[in-house]
């Protein structure tokens, strides 16, 4: 329960601290003005005392922003938008995971995957060519975000499909 005191004076003390960058209170008609800032009367009090408590009239009109004042104190600031998908297609997989680090995407979160139902992507497959991705170029990449990435070893492979197989002789419906 100690924050909302803090947070009140802080506000308080930001009030306060704005109205005397202002040039001086406010004043109403029965309350003379300030004098000018070159009169020996307007000089700051010494650092050693305390600075006298303001007139009641003072106080009430500085607290009146201070409900504006305490929202934009206790508010935090907004986390960065999530990192977007870049445009990955035909790079290599290592091309693609310096980019994804670049765009702010863990590469972590990089899933491979063969672009073809009769393909292995073997464990070094660093050379091999990025044919699609999920998700699409341009998408956000939240911290659940798993990217996917279909991969073929030609970059003429990735148009090449019989019925999702590379060779067309591993597809069952083919009849030769």
């Amino acid at each position: 329960m100690r924050t909302p005191h803090r947070l009140a004076l802080t506000a308080l003390v930001a009030v306060l601290a704005l109205a005397g960058c202002s040039g001086g209170a406010r004043t109403d008609d029965s309350t003379p003005a300030t004098a000018s800032p070159s009169s020996p009367s307007s000089s700051p009090p010494p650092a050693s005392q305390p600075p006298s408590p303001p007139p009641p009239s003072a106080t009430t009109e500085t607290l009146t922003p201070t409900p504006t004042a305490t929202p934009t104190a206790s508010t935090t600031p907004t986390p960065p938008p999530d990192p977007v998908m870049p445009a990955l297609h035909s790079r290599t997989y290592e091309q693609a995971r310096a980019e994804l680090a670049r765009a702010g995407v863990s590469t972590a979160r990089l899933k491979p995957g063969a672009q073809h139902k009769d393909v292995t992507v073997p464990r070094d497959h660093d050379g091999w060519y990025i044919c699609d991705t999920s998700p699409r170029p341009g998408a956000p990449v939240t911290a659940a975000t798993t990217v996917t990435v279909r991969l073929a070893r030609d970059f003429s492979d990735c148009t090449t499909s019989f019925n999702g197989y590379l060779h067309q002789e591993n597809d069952p419906a083919h009849t030769p």
